[in-house]
């Protein structure tokens, strides 16, 4: 069927406008013979509905349109000479039909823009059409018959208009439906499948109004039991689609023709006027009324399938509105007048509290609102109780204490639902903000403190050296201060210049021995003059090689050898060894960097990592900013590695860094540079 619909779409139009040609000549033939035998009066003129389906595709441009009515006059004038009309009915005949489809296809299109038989309106728009059309079609059958010399030229006018009326609107609008749905299957629409109920249903249907028009029309009795045929063209109407029940319709009516002309039926008593109109009028209802029926329901089915296509469209849009807001960094809710809650996505449920509210509640708090004060936020100044009352409230900022002792800094916006309906509240949570800009705080006081103490003794000492009496001791003395000072301010600049680049640079890998790199750092500080460093006895048993940044990971080690030197024994008896293991669940190797030192106090190991943060027995022993350890944590984490740290029973800490051991270990996105990978050989 599809196959089909997408050949005859694609026909040239020179090829549409010869089948339209040849239609048209078989149905004029056709209406000629089917008037009754007293009367020259014709029951149907199917022509009429061809010559405007024919018009109404050639009017798609001007030169169309013009062949097609320029067609049209030869054809409908042979065809009424041949079967007996007078030349001057026949010309005058052909004339009124072209005038007649060309005022038919432009005033269609006109009032029905989309050219399509959809609607009951779009039908009764089609008869519209056709009364107007063919009333002025029939005013040339009026003059023919004048010029013939009719007593009654006007007569005539109404056998022409409901002939043509009636085969204009019945063919025009089941023309058009049909050429709808094949279009619609050359385009490859789908078509739901017929049931086997249904296809049972219409055999009865058509069974049905074959006995029934066989019974009431071929009887050779005139009994008025026309209306008997009524129902089964309500039952097309109903179940079948527009075009077969206007299909249905049509057949039925050719049935009624044929009886007619053969003079049997309830016509058969009826003169021959009298018949021919209550023929055409009975045909025409019973048409109508399969039609109209069956357009409103294809139209109530458009509208259902178009109210279930707007359902679907709106839970998608919804569950996408709320997978959107669910997933969203800030936690909205949504609470009615009552104060009982409507909805609130996961990040307000988890800032808040799962047992807080659920759907249909009244609002309960599990914690304390503060102000960042500290005050106690009062109940009329709740931001969800300012936006109820019709007051729109800003970035709010409040401190949630939980019962855990957990506390939450969120930045609220509320503002009320149109029409009273409740109010939405969207919180962000600042508490990562609100650390950072403490620590930042403290990082700004320690960086102004560090870094304007090796100032004050730069200034001290420079004009000491300015003493022109002082001894070469005393100078070599001062120059030996300032080298410290100068020493200090560049530890402090670099530390910060590492912690911003550590996370943000581009990575690239190559394979380091830990070993040789260790040896390195341990060499370069225990030569580097003017440190002061206690001594301290290395060991270094670190076979196992890392793949990883070499740049980044000597500032790791160099932090972490540094650290074990700053905070180790200052007697002259402190250790430091680093040592490489592999682990065995990942085969990653572990970089083990070992003093016998202060240690980590047992609240601070696992804050020891965090930015600016110095444990209290460190702040005693070594100077710093709190920054060497957050690091290294950010160097081993954009290893795709980690960092840990544990005290020693015997005294001092240990730091474990897990690193990549393997190439294949790398994370996504960093390239292996330099030495191809070395297989690891272990011990069995």
């Amino acid at each position: 069927m599809h196959v089909v619909a997408r050949k005859l779409t694609a026909l040239h139009p020179v090829s549409l406008h010869v089948v339209f040609a040849v239609l048209l000549a078989v149905a004029a033939v056709f209406g000629r013979h089917t008037h009754l035998e007293s009367s020259s009066l014709a029951l149907v003129w199917p022509a009429a509905g061809i010559s405007f389906l024919w018009g109404l595709w050639a009017s798609r441009t001007r030169q169309d349109l013009a062949l097609a009515l320029a067609a049209t006059l030869p054809i409908v004038a042979s065809v009424n000479l041949a079967t007996g009309l007078s030349p001057t009915l026949a010309l005058t005949v052909a004339f009124g039909s072209m005038v007649q489809t060309g005022v038919a296809a432009r005033l269609f299109r006109r009032l029905v823009p989309s050219l399509t038989v959809q609607s009951v309106g779009d039908y009764l728009r089609l008869g519209t059409v056709a009364l107007v059309a063919c009333s002025v079609g029939a005013l040339f059958i009026v003059v023919g018959s004048a010029l013939e010399g009719a007593t009654e030229p006007v007569a005539a006018f109404i056998p022409w208009l409901v002939r043509h009326s009636v085969s204009l609107t019945a063919l025009g609008s089941l023309g058009i439906v049909l050429a709808a749905g094949i279009r619609a299957r050359a385009e490859g629409e789908a078509h739901s499948p017929v049931a086997g109920a249904r296809r049972a249903e219409y055999a009865v249907l058509v069974l049905v109004s074959v006995v029934l028009y066989v019974a009431t029309f071929g009887s050779a009795t005139a009994l008025p039991v026309a209306y008997a045929t009524i129902p089964v063209h309500m039952w097309a109407g109903l179940r079948l689609r527009a075009g077969w029940a206007m299909l249905h319709g049509l057949v039925s009516g050719a049935f009624l023709v044929f009886f007619t002309l053969a003079g049997l039926g309830p016509f058969q008593e009826l003169g021959p006027g009298t018949a021919a109109y209550v023929a055409q009028s009975f045909m025409f209802i019973a048409f109508s009324l399969s039609a109209i029926l069956a357009l409103s329901m294809d139209e109530r089915r458009r509208l259902i399938a178009r109210l279930y296509r707007a359902t679907d469209e709106a839970k998608a849009a919804a569950d996408l509105r709320d997978l959107v807001i669910d997933r969203m960094n800030d936690g909205v809710l949504v609470a009615g007048p009552d104060h009982r809650l409507i909805f609130q996505n996961e990040a307000s449920e988890r800032w808040l509290g799962p047992d807080t509210a659920r759907p249909g509640e009244v609002w309960r708090r599990d914690y304390e609102v503060t102000t960042p004060a500290g005050e106690p936020l009062a109940p009329a100044d709740n931001p969800l109780t300012l936006a109820l009352e019709g007051t729109v409230t800003e970035r709010m900022d409040l401190d949630l204490t939980h019962r855990t002792g957990a506390v939450t800094h969120l930045s609220v916006d509320a503002v009320p639902l149109p029409g009273e309906r409740g109010a939405v509240v969207v919180m962000r949570n600042v508490t990562g903000e609100r650390v950072y800009q403490r620590d930042l705080g403290r990082f700004a006081s320690v960086v102004a403190h560090d870094l304007l103490t090796p100032l004050t003794v730069f200034d001290g000492w420079l004009e000491l050296l300015e003493d022109p009496d002082l001894s070469p001791a005393e100078q070599r003395a001062s120059i030996e201060r300032l080298q410290q000072a100068s020493l200090r301010m560049r530890t402090l600049i670099r530390n910060l210049l590492a912690y911003s680049l550590a996370k943000e640079e581009r990575l690239t890998a190559s394979r380091i021995d830990v070993g040789r790199v260790a040896e390195g750092i341990i060499d370069l500080r225990t030569a580097l003059p003017g440190t002061q460093l206690p001594d301290v006895r290395f060991t270094v048993d670190a076979s196992d090689p890392v793949y990883a940044d070499e740049r980044l990971f000597l500032q790791l080690m160099e932090n972490l050898v540094g650290n074990a030197m700053k905070y180790g024994r200052t007697d002259g008896t402190g250790e430091v060894t680093v040592a490489t293991t592999v682990e065995a669940s990942t085969g990653r190797t572990l970089v083990h960097v070992r003093d016998n030192g202060i240690g980590v106090p047992a609240g601070d190991l696992e804050r020891v990592f965090e930015e600016f943060h110095r444990s209290e027995n460190g702040l005693v022993q070594a100077s710093g900013t709190g920054l060497g350890l957050a690091i290294c944590r950010r160097i081993a984490e954009a290893h795709g590695g980690s960092i840990s740290v544990r005290n020693l029973a015997e005294g001092g800490a240990e730091f474990t860094i897990g690193l990549p051991g393997m190439p294949d270990q790398l994370p996504e996105g960093i390239p292996l540079v330099g030495a191809e990978h070395v297989p690891r050989v272990s011990a069995p």
